[in-house]
């Protein structure tokens, strides 16, 4: 293992944050591209399809607690300059991800189309979601080995290469996507089992690129378990991390099912508008993602070598960061809302509802800011428990009723369901942030127990001495009688 590692805790932010953005915008150019194909197929392909992401998105949101708890505990072994139990790390996090991987696959392959009923879909609706889920389905396990691949370079500071692997699997799928959906040069006409298809394809090609990439070319070890002892040892500091953090995006994900069944009562223009709105703010989603996840790697290292107070340094400088680029983002999706919603549709109710969602999302994206940007920190020191269970308690106990209430109750429709979910991204992230000022975290990292969190005041350290000398000298007097 190269010694040059360490030296990711001192990169500056921006080395790691831009090739993690492109590579997040890569990733939405996917979402808006496949979100514009299904809409060349029809509005109520795009809204149907739209209806049953949060079921991909449970997927999405396990592989990533589990890439980011093995990232987390690789880069304090660095930052700590323990290599030996590098390679054993990498192999438990791909295990796991593959036995997640694996049962989301039969699950997903068996049950489309009960999902699509649970989602209240019928007809034609329930029919192409189902078609869909069932063939994404098929490789939703590969999706989840790219997941463990992209954490070794994650860990290794070596960004840029995931921002290659997602590049490619952005133009594949896009190729893939107008080859299948029509039927060109030859290839099938699948219409919306298509976009599955391609997509699928996709995460193939990235995996392989980006195994060679840590195999052939960084010669990066990942030594698989081989046994369940050594399982359950390597896995252990990862679970630690992950099982806790992945309360948190899951209560996401199934709540956001709950108001998506809510939004289906609405009917299809309501639908439609959120997933095109919900495409267009990934942007400034994203961002705070590419900064969260800048933060996370800097923060981990840090912590893996006691470096706190510079922790805590690049957290804050993290955050002034991120909500100044999110409120770019989100009024610059205002100001030009008519243009970007053309992209999608050119039906003007869509616009003008969309629109009044960017309003709300101002306030929804400041909090999702902070509790991104914090969260991940958390996570990176091991201190995810706490805000994973308050995150749990409001998303089910106060935002989901909140949009029942605001959304169907008050009939303020997908506005007032928006307005909950934004005021619990607020809520959620002034939780993590007093959280992460308590101080708490730096007892939390997986070498914690083995120096002294506070460094002694320099008085302690003088009494600490006296005590010392004064031992020596009746040591020295006890063996000289």
């Amino acid at each position: 293992m190269p010694k040059s590692n360490p030296s990711v805790a001192d990169r500056s932010l921006l080395s790691l944050t831009w090739p993690i953005f492109i590579d997040l915008f890569f990733i939405f150019m996917i979402n808006v591209t496949d979100a514009w194909f299904l809409s060349r197929i029809s509005d109520t392909a795009a809204a149907s399809i739209g209806a049953v992401m949060p079921i991909l998105g449970i997927a999405f949101a396990l592989y990533s607690t589990l890439h980011q708890g093995g990232s987390s505990v690789a880069a304090q072994r660095i930052g700590a300059g323990d290599y030996s139990k590098l390679a054993s790390t990498y192999g438990a996090l791909f295990a796991i991800l593959l036995f997640g991987g694996l049962f989301l696959t039969v699950m997903m392959m068996s049950f489309a189309p009960t999902f699509a009923q649970w989602m209240g879909l019928q007809d034609d609706m329930s029919a192409m979601a189902s078609i869909y889920l069932s063939t994404i389905g098929m490789g939703t396990w590969v999706l989840a080995m790219r997941f463990a691949a992209a954490a070794v370079l994650t860990s290794q500071g070596k960004t840029h290469w995931n921002m290659w692997s997602t590049f490619i699997m952005t133009i594949v799928n896009i190729l893939f996507n107008y080859l299948l959906i029509d039927g060109k040069f030859g290839f099938p006409a699948l219409g919306v089992q298509g976009v599955a298809y391609a997509s699928v394809i996709a995460w193939v090609v990235s995996l392989c690129f980006t195994l060679i990439i840590i195999i052939k070319h960084l010669k990066i070890n990942i030594a698989l378990p081989n046994n369940w002892v050594l399982f359950k040892k390597d896995s252990s500091p990862i679970l630690k991390i992950a099982l806790p953090s992945v309360l948190d995006p899951m209560s996401w994900q199934l709540t956001q099912i709950m108001m998506t069944v809510m939004i289906v009562t609405m009917g299809e223009l309501a639908l439609a508008t959120r997933i095109y709105t919900f495409n267009l703010l990934f942007t400034a989603i994203l961002y705070c993602f590419a900064i969260s996840a800048g933060v996370q790697i800097k923060v981990a290292h840090f912590i893996g070598a006691k470096r706190f107070d510079e922790a805590h340094v690049q957290l804050m400088l993290g955050l002034k960061i991120g909500l100044v680029g999110s409120m770019f983002f989100v009024f610059t999706l205002l100001g030009f809302s008519e243009y970007f919603f053309s992209i999608f549709t050119d039906n003007t109710d869509i616009w003008a509802l969309g629109k009044l969602i960017l309003w709300v999302a101002i306030m929804g994206e400041f909090g999702r800011s902070i509790n991104l940007i914090v969260g991940s920190s958390l996570r990176a020191s091991g201190d995810a428990r706490y805000v994973s269970i308050a995150g749990f308690m409001l998303m089910w106990f106060f935002a989901l009723p909140l949009a029942w209430l605001l959304g169907l109750h008050f009939a303020y429709g997908l506005v007032g369901i928006w307005i909950a979910t934004s005021l619990d991204e607020c809520i959620r992230g002034v939780i993590g942030f007093k959280r992460w000022q308590s101080g708490v975290w730096r007892n939390k990292g997986i070498y914690a127990e083995e120096v002294l969190v506070n460094e002694p005041s320099i008085n302690e350290q003088i009494d600490y001495q006296e005590a010392n000398d004064c031992f020596d000298t009746l040591h020295t007097d006890q063996v000289k009688k």
